[in-house]
């Protein structure tokens, strides 16, 4: 074996860069002299050196940049290169380990993720469980006062019975107003029987003279109401000094619209049949009648003639005519 043979014999066992730098040091050489030489930046013969490949340059630009190497140094490129590939692939073999314990990570992340989802649910259903059991507490309790209540209430009724009915009549007549008052002495007469000694025909000559008594007050009260009665009728229509009484009945349906002449509006809107309209303002009147056949109008109690109008057409005029 030659001495040119031996000196290319580089143990696999050796990385790419590490070759390459023990060789560029026996010669003497730079990084900076192998970087001009093979026209590359001195920081790319760093990176080669100390075996920092990248994936991608790998498959490009890494190999292509040992071959130089190796040729400028005077190393085999094939011996170069068959430990760079023997690296790489301890190098990807660590990779997969790697993305096998992260991948072990996420699973156990996952899994811890779902425990904790389970463990919301069952939070939540516990909280809701709590809630309902509260709520119908409320409500038992809510229902427990309403019937003791209920029952105080019939308590105090028959309490209130039991006095109504221990007080006497003659009692029950005086506390009672008098415009009764002669009904309920009549009733308590009609039940109570026959008298039978002197003193109980002096207590029916009493109580016939109170009976007498409010029933002539009633009768003289009985005139004075139905004269208020009368008084309360609406009077009709008063028609200031300067002003017209303008009159309106209607037999169907008819959307209306009364101006005086200030423009003033004075009515507007549908009436129906029985919704007469009287109004009195300052003439002359512009008037619309969406119906005039269903209308009969009186101006300064005068008819007013709308026969003119045909059926089915609105009807505008000024009143006067």
């Amino acid at each position: 074996m030659t001495e040119q043979e031996k000196t290319n014999e580089v143990p696999l066992s050796m990385e790419a860069g590490t070759l390459l730098k023990n060789k560029r040091e026996s010669l003497g050489m730079t990084q900076k002299h192998v970087a001009d030489r093979l026209r590359l930046r001195v920081s790319v013969i760093e990176d080669i050196e100390n075996n920092r490949f990248e994936s991608q340059q790998v498959a490009t630009f890494t190999r292509g940049y040992l071959r130089s190497y190796a040729k400028l140094v005077g190393l085999d490129e094939k011996n170069v290169l068959a430990a760079l590939e023997q690296h790489s692939e301890v190098h990807v073999q660590e990779q997969e380990t790697e993305m096998q314990s992260f991948s072990r990570k996420t699973k156990h992340e996952k899994h811890n993720s779902r425990i904790m989802l389970l463990t919301w649910v069952i939070a939540i259903v516990i909280v809701g469980i709590s809630a309902a059991w509260w709520w119908q507490n409320q409500q038992e309790d809510s229902l427990t006062q309403v019937v003791s209540e209920s029952s105080l209430d019939a308590e105090q009724m028959a309490v209130d019975i039991e006095k109504i009915d221990s007080i006497s009549a003659d009692e029950l007549i005086a506390s009672t107003p008098a415009e009764i008052a002669p009904t309920m002495v009549e009733s308590v007469v009609e039940s109570e029987p026959a008298p039978v000694s002197a003193a109980d025909d002096s207590a029916q000559a009493v109580t016939a003279e109170v009976v007498d008594a409010v029933a002539t007050d009633a009768s003289e009260n009985e005139p004075a109401m139905v004269e208020v009665a009368e008084e309360s009728t609406e009077p009709s229509v008063v028609v200031p000094e300067g002003m017209t009484l303008l009159t309106m009945k209607f037999a169907a349906d008819c959307w209306i619209q009364v101006k005086d002449v200030n423009g003033r509006t004075l009515v507007s809107g549908t009436r129906k049949p029985g919704q007469d309209v009287e109004l009195a303002g300052k003439a002359p009147f512009k008037v619309i009648l969406g119906a005039p056949e269903g209308v009969t109008m009186t101006f300064a109690s005068e008819p007013v003639d709308l026969s003119g109008y045909t059926s089915g057409k609105v009807a505008r005029f000024t009143l006067p005519l």
